[in-house]
């Protein structure tokens, strides 16, 4: 298995809190994202999950736990998903969570939008805290 060492990074004012755990099989976006440079933030994550791909773990848990994003975020998260729909196509079972707040019909259609298209099914759930 290549070093899959974990990332872990905390929220600031315009990035998420990730972690990226195989071992411990966390797998965690959530926050609000709206970096200066989107692709300079998420190309290490990127890469990450290139390696973790390699030897994925038998069951992924992914969660995206996200406020607000951008639009050059979104594409980054949609290059995510895409990750994880091929790690899926490999014959892994992948799952994605995507949370919303009750009323954020806009996290929840984007949720939606992503669904439809990386071609995976999600589970929608509002945000309980």
């Amino acid at each position: 298995m290549a070093d899959m060492r974990p990332i872990l990074l905390e929220a600031t004012k315009e990035t998420p809190h990730v972690h990226f755990d195989a071992a411990a099989n966390t797998f965690k976006i959530e926050g609000r994202s709206f970096p200066l440079n989107a692709k300079g933030f998420y190309l290490p994550l990127l890469e990450w999950l290139d390696s973790y791909a390699e030897q994925p773990n038998s069951k992924t848990d992914f969660i995206f736990r996200l406020e607000y994003f951008n639009t050059p975020s979104s594409k980054s998260i949609s290059d995510i998903l895409k990750k994880l729909k091929s790690i899926k196509d490999a014959g892994n079972d992948v799952s994605v969570q995507w949370f919303y707040e009750e009323d954020d019909i806009d996290i929840l259609d984007l949720g939606h939008v992503f669904a439809r298209t990386v071609g995976m099914d999600f589970e929608f759930k509002e945000f309980t805290d």
